[in-house]
């Protein structure tokens, strides 16, 4: 699913598609190196300073860590081979062995950046919404970045084996070669089973995750507004609106990618707009993993002056912190 083989299959193939304007092409392209830096070098610092700030070593710092790998291989693997594959034309010069392994290492990276934004999610929710609770341990913490890579390789092994290269014009296409044998549809109960686990099931738990967040800090800001250091307007500022943003950037980034394969797998949607369409839907998903360190990391003060501390040899304190009320936890998070 998460490669551009989709549009190559037949009656699409016959069509006379348009050709995308070289204005466009050379905004893409430089869409996709911004998106490439972001996604990689941003979430190597994300990573660096969790390594080198020793207060970051707690069970949301190391989730945070977890989706910055995810994100990471989203970076370097997936963006380049895409790159290519679209300038080419959909001609795969890489191999029939790289055929089968970036599909599926695409697919579990993407599943495992969604697991870990569920996982982070609940962590907060822990943190804030039950701030004298049991908290999740670090041993309990890696055996649920374990659980989020194994689920992850759900949708990743089924690439190892339908992902093959077939002739295609005048080269070599790498595409989705499903059994034929037996009648069942199954490209698309693959599609609609990744859809559930990347997009229909994790993102109303996270949306309902985060309104009970936000409705917990609004009566914490009520109780305790004339607290020191804990006003409206950082908890509005900096709390409710980067929670907001993490739903809202998650489900723009992915429904138009969802949507237009809907589309052509159940539809039977056919345009000669169509590989430009998937084009820039594609960087549309890709560009999520960009934005997760700003997210997730760099609009965080805390996370700020952690990474200047890092960046110098020393290490911030404070973050994410143990704090005795619900308003100092969930101001940690800033």
């Amino acid at each position: 699913m998460y490669n551009a083989t989709n549009a190559t299959e037949a009656p699409q193939a016959q069509m006379d598609f348009v050709v995308e304007p070289l204005g466009l092409r050379i905004f893409r392209l430089t869409v996709y190196v911004i998106i490439f830096l972001l996604a990689t070098f941003g979430n190597a610092l994300v990573i660096f300073v969790v390594y080198k700030t020793r207060e970051l070593h707690t069970v949301t710092g190391f989730l945070i860590a977890n989706l910055a790998v995810a994100d990471l291989g989203v970076g370097m693997l997936c963006i380049p081979f895409t790159v290519v594959y679209f300038e080419l034309d959909f001609h795969w010069p890489f191999g029939a062995f790289m055929c089968k392994l970036l599909p599926a290492l695409m697919a579990c990276f993407v599943m495992g950046s969604v697991g870990t934004m569920l996982a982070i999610s609940l962590d907060r929710h822990q943190s804030i919404v039950h701030p004298f609770g049991m908290r999740i341990t670090r041993y309990q913490g890696k055996l649920i970045m374990l659980l989020i890579w194994l689920i992850a390789l759900l949708p990743a092994l089924p690439m190892l084996g339908v992902m093959t290269t077939e002739p295609y014009r005048a080269g070599v296409a790498c595409k989705e070669d499903w059994p034929r044998t037996t009648g069942m549809p199954y490209s698309k109960i693959y599609l609609l089973c990744t859809f559930a686990l990347t997009y229909a099931i994790p993102l109303p738990i996270m949306i309902l995750i985060y309104i009970k967040i936000g409705l917990k800090l609004r009566r914490a800001i009520k109780e305790g507004a004339d607290r020191p250091g804990f006003t409206q307007a950082q908890a509005t500022k900096r709390i409710i609106k980067m929670l907001a943003a993490v739903v809202v950037c998650y489900a723009l980034c992915f429904l138009p990618f969802h949507t237009l394969y809907f589309m052509m797998d159940f539809g039977g949607y056919q345009s000669r707009y169509v590989y430009i369409m998937q084009s820039y839907f594609q960087v549309l998903m890709y560009g999520n993993s960009a934005t997760n360190p700003v997210l997730y990391a760099f609009l965080g003060d805390q996370f700020k002056k952690g990474f200047r501390r890092a960046i110098r040899g020393g290490s911030q304190r404070g973050f994410y912190t143990q704090r005795s009320t619900v308003s100092t936890r969930a101001s940690s998070i800033r």
